[in-house]
C-alpha cells in the first residue's frame, strides 16, 4: 500500500491534467475524508494516495462506468441498480478472475438477459484491471 501523503500547491492554468473538485470529492469518499473537496475548491491541490496499486485509477473508471448501477459506495442502492438487481460490492467474495470475467464479459440472468453489460470493448485491459482492484476496496474488512 502506498504511503498516505499530501502535498498542497496552488492550482495554475499551466498545470496539466490536475484533479478537479469532482475528482477530489470522489477521492474523499474513497478515503472517507470530509475536508478534501473544500480544499480543492479553494484552489489548493491535495494529493492523497492510499489505495493499493491500480485501484486509485479504478476510482475514475468505476465512477464513469459502474456507479450508475452500483452507486459510488458500491452498495447498488441506485434506481438503475435496484431495477437490474445489481450486487452490493461490499458483500462480494469473488476472486480476481471471477471479477475480471464479470467486468470483461458482463453478467446475464438465467434467461440470458443482460444484468450487467460487457466492458471488453469499452475499457482497456489496464482499465479493467484497475476497476477490478478498486471494487475489492468496497469489501467489508
Amino acid at each position: 500500500m502506498k504511503i498516505l501523503h499530501a502535498v498542497s500547491r496552488r492550482l495554475t492554468a499551466a498545470a496539466p491534467a490536475l484533479p478537479t473538485v469532482r475528482d477530489a470529492a470522489v477521492l474523499a469518499r474513497v478515503l472517507r475524508l470530509t475536508h478534501l473537496p473544500a480544499l480543492a475548491g479553494s484552489g489548493l491541490l491535495l494529493w492523497a494516495v492510499a489505495l493499493p496499486g491500480r485501484a486509485a485509477d479504478g476510482v475514475v473508471v468505476f465512477e464513469n462506468n459502474c456507479a450508475s448501477c452500483h452507486g459510488l459506495d458500491g452498495k447498488a442502492r441506485t434506481p438503475a441498480g435496484k431495477k437490474l438487481g445489481a450486487r452490493d460490492l461490499s458483500e462480494s467474495t469473488a476472486n480476481d478472475e471471477a471479477i475480471a470475467r464479470q467486468i470483461r464479459d458482463g453478467v446475464k440472468d438465467g434467461r440470458g438477459v443482460d444484468r450487467m453489460p460487457a466492458f471488453k470493448d469499452r475499457l482497456t485491459a489496464d482499465e479493467q484491471a484497475a476497476v477490478r482492484d478498486y471494487v475489492k476496496t468496497f469489501r467489508k474488512k
